[in-house]
């Protein structure tokens, strides 16, 4: 069984929602006025990407500019990403939270970033198991959640499996 904390290179700090801010633009159209910048909250942070949360979700595989403000950070972390994961609205009700991989950094923000967190201002975030059974129960209860009584019998045995 292979958890998500396998595939991590770098330790992940939990962010105090309501202390974060994230803007969010397409990274093709980030210079555009046409589109306006999403904006958010971050709830876990490494060199490696974050966990954050907008009102919608992006798709997986989106390339983003993201600017990053932090608490007790003087300037935003600005990075271009990619969209590695969307929770499931299932699991995840309301706004979407989402993870993005962090692929370059604005000059100096990646510098700034690895400073911020070496302080240990922020806790390490919990490991969370995430692996294929938890993935194949989300997609049974998604599957079934029409279906009344059989999702509910469907999705404790694809759990207890």
């Amino acid at each position: 069984m292979t958890t998500s904390n396998d595939r991590r290179h770098h330790p992940r700090f939990t962010v105090d929602p309501m202390y974060s801010a994230i803007t969010v633009r397409p990274a093709s159209e980030r210079r555009s006025k046409a589109v306006e910048p999403t904006e958010g909250h971050v709830y876990e942070v490494s060199l490696g990407g974050m966990r954050f949360e907008l009102d919608e979700a992006l798709p997986v595989g989106a390339k983003i500019e993201v600017d990053v403000v932090l608490p007790g950070i003087e300037k935003p972390i600005r990075a271009n990403a990619r969209v590695a994961r969307v929770f499931d609205v299932v699991d995840d009700p309301g706004p979407r939270r989402m993870v993005a991989e962090f692929e370059t950094f604005a000059s100096g923000a990646r510098a700034a970033l690895e400073r911020y967190l070496g302080q240990n201002w922020l806790r390490p975030a919990p490991v969370q198991a995430h692996d294929e059974e938890a993935e194949a129960t989300c997609e049974v209860m998604i599957e079934t959640s029409a279906s009344g009584s059989k999702g509910s019998r469907k999705r404790k045995s694809a759990s207890a499996a």
